[in-house]
């Protein structure tokens, strides 16, 4: 199955008997059947969709997701709509506002991230990874006796602190990283992990969608108005294994260099990837995201289906069919 992504400014997005076409100034830039679609990204608002096709993806279950032109904020996702699911979106609601299993949730997909930046640490052979790890693991065996969510928050952030810290000592020059930040980000790393988390943001949309889960009702992320609370829970335990591997491997291989990189007039202390940076990081991670892992029931499935699976029992847990969330670690 095919991830669309359309960043072209200028692009017409449109249906074909049983394709869908990507077009420019006459000039036909993609072709990709129907039936391969999975979803759609529309990146800028200078790419044009069809209603025709519109209707069509949606009446398939294909969900269509708006984008800024530089893929770091989510404007929408359009899908069918919720009707069908009002019983587990009820049930989720209580489950928000039931403190024990809030807590349960969130302490479990934090749980897994920490084992997963663990992992992701361990692998890079640096010299100040050592220390980082070990201070992960201790708030991992904090974080087991976690009686709030605030205090998940607490052991989640000193963990963070721990393994981007580790990046900042060991990333190699030209990669300047003085730590995690955004809005906007101020350094090529920054803006690599920015544009990152926003991908795989939008398949964990498309996931709890599918689902029938609320993505604004969240545990570990404070529900706000706007925010995707629940898909940024979600994202929690991904983070390391898909876009901090990605990052470090596209640093590591020279794939992405300064050059790939702009400074925009109108905000001249941010940096983004520009277009054909852009191209880079989406080929390369539609690739991973193709990548077969081992579940531990020993089945095989790409990354992409994983984050189905982990939506799926969420929200088999809300519906009580399933005693515990376990999150997802390699």
């Amino acid at each position: 199955m095919t991830t669309l992504y359309v960043h072209e400014q200028g692009a017409l997005v449109r249906k074909k008997d049983n394709q869908v076409l990507v077009t420019r100034q006459g000039e036909v830039l993609r072709v990709i059947p129907l039936g391969k679609l999975e979803q759609v990204i529309v990146m800028g608002r200078g790419v044009q969709v069809s209603t025709a096709l519109l209707v069509d993806l949606i009446g398939r279950g294909i969900p269509v997701t708006l984008t800024n032109q530089r893929g770091s904020r989510h404007y929408a996702t359009l899908t069918a709509g919720p009707s069908r699911f009002a019983g587990l979106r009820t049930q989720q609601m209580q489950a928000v506002h039931d403190p024990a299993t809030a807590l349960s949730l969130a302490r479990a997909m934090i749980q897994a991230k920490l084992i997963n930046q663990r992992f992701v640490l361990a692998a890079t052979g640096w010299g100040a990874a050592a220390a980082a790890i070990s201070q992960i693991d201790a708030a991992w065996q904090s974080l087991v006796g976690a009686t709030t969510i605030d205090m998940v928050r607490g052991y989640e952030g000193s963990a963070a602190a721990a393994y981007f810290g580790a990046w900042r000592h060991s990333l190699p020059s030209p990669w300047t990283f003085a730590g995690r930040a955004f809005y906007p980000p101020p350094d090529p790393v920054n803006a690599l992990l920015s544009f990152g988390y926003t991908m795989a943001l939008h398949d964990i949309i498309t996931a709890l969608n599918i689902t029938g889960l609320d993505m604004y009702l969240g545990v570990f992320h404070m529900v706000d108005p706007g925010r995707p609370s629940l898909a940024l829970d979600l994202l929690e335990e991904f983070r390391p294994i898909l876009v901090d591997r990605l990052v470090l491997d596209m640093l590591g291989t020279q794939a992405i260099t300064r050059e790939h990189f702009e400074r925009p007039a109108q905000k001249i202390e941010a940096i983004y990837l520009n277009p054909v940076g852009r191209r880079i990081v989406v080929d390369r991670y539609e690739a991973l995201m193709q990548r077969v892992v081992k579940l531990p029931t020993g089945e095989q499935t790409p990354l992409r289906r994983v984050m189905l699976l982990q939506a799926q029992a969420l929200a088999r847990v809300i519906r009580g069919e399933q005693e515990r969330y376990i999150g997802f670690t390699l």
